[in-house]
């Protein structure tokens, strides 16, 4: 047994990429479920589930080439922009003008724009290629293993649901169907409440003409799922951009903005999201995304969240605190 559990725990650090794959995968095939069964009424279901694919791929490569285009665009204005700084400062009279020509701060920064693209993408164009190649390999893998997840995973539930007791398999199969809908309306509502944040905040910047409106919305997305935190997280580059770059009334106007859509959020939208789901503390949500987010970036905050949503519920469903659980609730008449 000793070495059996040697050898197990060795294969799963060994295959941890492989496993954060397959629960990517997972998460997404369970929250792209609802929509493919939902089109199947109307189409053939290999019909529905390559329009529900395509359009999700084609919304994920838009939202991909705004942000590189909008980053590649302010690269090649900011590579204008510092050198021509540099050497106006340098020609100034004032002692700020004698210490940078003193320094030859004009070829500095040139030097810096020039290596900026380079250290960007990490390194190299070697480091470049085998970073892009692992990125398109984990790409799609996990696209792969979604479909595999969207057409057999029905067919796994069941087939691992007929190893219990015919005894316990109803109890089972309700509490794993209340646990999936109350994880789909908790993931669900929070990647939309993140969404409207991300449109809100790309709204504000191409009002103010602000630079970069695309990675400032994605920021204010990622960010949007933390509780308290994430909207006034997302915002700051906003606000200080819109201060800098347009004026101090845009920048009171685009907090203003985004202190009341972080009040409707919070007072309004999730308790409404938190009512058809279950309620998750925000000390375990900050920590579970930032974990998440360290160790496998955006994708890995999103899995981290959905396992821990599952975890909750499912405690929850088994103590008999779940609408839909069986078990008996202890009150103070006994």
């Amino acid at each position: 047994m000793l070495g059996l559990t040697l050898a197990a725990i060795g294969v799963i650090a060994s295959s941890a990429r492989v496993i954060g794959w397959l629960l990517a995968a997972a998460a997404m095939a369970g929250l792209l479920h609802p929509a493919v069964e939902r089109l199947a009424h109307r189409v053939p279901r290999s019909l529905a589930l390559a329009i529900v694919v395509l359009l999700t791929l084609g919304i994920a490569a838009a939202v991909g080439y705004a942000v590189v285009d909008d980053i590649v665009r302010q690269l090649h204005q900011l590579q204008h922009a510092v050198p021509s700084a540099a050497r106006d400062l340098e020609r100034s009279k004032s002692r700020v003008g004698e210490a940078a020509r003193q320094i030859n701060l004009a070829d500095r920064a040139q030097t810096f724009v020039n290596e900026l693209p380079s250290r960007l993408r990490g390194g190299d164009v070697q480091q470049a290629l085998r970073s892009a190649a692992t990125r398109g390999v984990a790409f799609l893998a996990t696209t792969v293993l979604t479909i595999f997840f969207l057409i057999h995973g029905p067919r796994l539930l069941n087939g691992a649901l007929r190893q219990l007791p015919e005894a316990r398999q109803d109890d089972a199969k309700r509490i794993g169907l209340s646990v999936y809908r109350r994880t789909w309306n908790y993931v669900a509502g929070s990647l939309t409440m993140a969404a409207a944040a991300g449109l809100i905040a790309y709204a504000c910047a191409a009002a103010l003409d602000l630079p970069g409106k695309a990675p400032l919305a994605l920021w204010m997305t990622m960010l949007d799922p933390i509780p308290m935190l994430g909207v006034v997280l997302g915002a700051m580059p906003l606000v200080l951009l819109a201060a800098t770059t347009a004026s101090w009334q845009g920048s009171v106007a685009v907090t203003v903005v985004l202190i009341a859509w972080q009040g409707f959020e919070a007072l309004k939208l999730q308790p409404l999201v938190e009512a058809r789901s279950l309620h998750i503390g925000p000390f375990i949500t900050v920590s579970v995304v930032m974990i998440g987010l360290v160790m496998y970036g955006i994708g890995g905050a999103i899995v981290s969240l959905v396992v821990v949503v599952v975890a909750a519920a499912t405690l929850d469903e088994l103590v008999g605190h779940g609408p839909h659980s069986s078990a008996p609730v202890l009150t103070s008449e006994g």
